[in-house]
């Protein structure tokens, strides 16, 4: 099932902001319902010091009468006012009520609409207190000089509709600029995948056989690590892909000459009468198919060994150099009997123990072993040395051979290349082979002469790291 990034994202931000807006909008409220109740309990305090002030010892009981006319004549709680950038109507309800007691608890003045119960509690300072259903706040305070109580209140539910029209307000705010905002979501969304989409089209829209690696200068940090896996994907398919072609050049290019041989051979065999000569001419024929198939078998083996990629090898494991230069040599021997030549091995006696992949290692040794025989001449020596070292095992393979001229030392590794004037059968693929199974275990090779005095004979030391792979590997 396949879903959408875009959409994915979207619908979560959205439902997460949906939740923390509305977890704001409560916390404002309550926030906003504390700091109204003291914003209104200041403006109560101040308005009794003002009451306080006006409200002197000069005034008679007469001047007190008049001034509550002239209260009673404000418009009541009936009368609007209206202000043009507000639609809605205030009305005297919605402002403070004071109420003034001389001291035998007379109510000698009062606002237009503050009842004719006090409102205060009978304690200074501010109270809490409740007429007719309806519970007010009040602030209590007693001039010293006339000893007037003076009581400034104010009903809850006004501070309640207050907060509540200020949580009202961010609610609206918020749906007013939630479609903008998933919208902006949306866009900035897309703009952040846009790299995804880039990637997509460059790879969708490249041909078939373009497999160079996707371009990662402007790629995000997060998608960084896949581009990475993508280009290392497409470099081992081209590593493959031109092996494969090089595997199809290289035989078609070494059993040419062998082919043209055995059908040369062949009609030779044909034309020919006398028994002997029929006979010489099949065993060459006979001679040219080994060569054939030892020139197939290399040629298979080289192009599933890539040095360059650590990951080529598999089926890593710890064995016994030893058994295993024992086994190979014992495989190589009859070769070896049919040109009289004695192969000894130098080693101790105990298991030299070594990582790696043993069946890529079997092949380096048999192609040593087969170069050594191939090359040596009859009744000659081959030395298989195996020598152990704190961190590393090497191996030596020695022969009475021909040698390499130090000039084409550098070069025998090469695929194809044979040294001038060498007159044994090869491919020259075993060496190129040798090498790239020794590079894929970070094996040292050198070369030298096997009687440096005569620069005659061949010797090639390898030495492997013990350990060389973890365990993930």
């Amino acid at each position: 099932m396949t879903y959408s990034i875009r959409k994915f994202l979207l619908f979560n931000l959205l439902i997460w902001i949906t939740v923390t807006t509305t977890l704001t909008v409560i916390g404002n409220y309550m926030l906003d319902q504390r700091d109204i109740e003291q914003h209104l309990d200041g403006l109560l305090g101040q308005s009794g010091l003002v009451f306080q002030a006006l409200i002197g010892p000069e005034f008679t009981k007469r001047d007190l009468l008049q001034i509550q006319e002239q209260l009673n004549d404000i418009p009541n709680a009936q009368h609007q006012f209206s202000r043009p950038d507000v639609k809605k109507t205030l009305t005297l309800e919605d402002k403070f009520q004071f109420q003034v007691w001389d001291v035998k608890d007379n109510l000698l003045i009062r606002s237009a609409n503050a009842p004719l119960e006090t409102l205060s509690s009978g304690e200074e300072g501010f109270s809490n207190i409740k007429i007719k259903g309806n519970t007010w706040r009040s602030f209590t305070m007693t001039d010293a000089d006339t000893h007037f109580k003076i009581v400034v209140a104010e009903r809850f539910d006004s501070r309640v509709k207050l907060a509540r029209s200020i949580a009202r307000d961010d609610i609206f705010i918020m749906l007013l600029i939630y479609p903008l905002l998933g919208f902006m979501i949306w866009i900035t969304i897309g703009k952040g995948l846009s790299p995804l989409k880039k990637i997509a089209y460059e790879v969708s829209n490249r041909d078939r056989s373009n497999l160079s690696i996707v371009d990662s200068t402007s790629v995000p940090i997060e998608i960084s690590a896949l581009v990475d896996e993508l280009n290392k994907l497409l470099t081992r398919l081209q590593s493959a892909f031109e092996r494969e072609k090089r595997f199809a050049a290289d035989a078609a290019h070494e059993l040419r000459t062998p082919l043209a041989a055995l059908k040369s051979q062949a009609q030779l065999a044909l034309r020919l009468k006398d028994p002997e000569e029929r006979k010489e001419s099949l065993n060459k024929l006979i001679s040219i198919a080994d060569r054939s198939t030892h020139i197939v078998q290399q040629l298979l083996t080289l192009s599933r060994i890539v040095p360059e990629e650590a990951y080529a090898l598999t089926d890593i494991s710890t064995f016994d150099m030893r058994r295993l230069t024992v086994d190979e040599i014992t495989d190589v021997v009859p070769k070896a009997l049919a040109k009289n030549i004695d192969i000894e091995l130098i080693s101790p006696e105990h298991a030299l123990a070594l990582q790696g992949q043993m069946t890529s290692l079997s092949i380096l040794i048999r192609n040593l072993l087969d170069n050594a025989v191939r090359y040596s001449p009859p009744n000659s020596n081959i030395w298989v040395r195996l020598e152990e070292k704190p961190h590393a095992i090497v191996l030596q393979v020695s022969d009475n051979g021909p040698g390499v001229p130090p000039a084409y030392r550098k070069r025998i590794f090469e695929r194809f290349y044979r040294v001038l004037g060498n007159k044994a059968h090869g491919s020259g693929l075993g060496l190129a082979i040798v090498q790239q199974i020794a590079d894929l275990h970070k094996g040292i090779i050198t070369l030298e002469s096997t009687h440096p005095e005569t620069d005659t004979g061949f010797c090639i030391n390898i030495e492997f790291p013990k350990t060389r792979f973890n365990k993930k590997n």
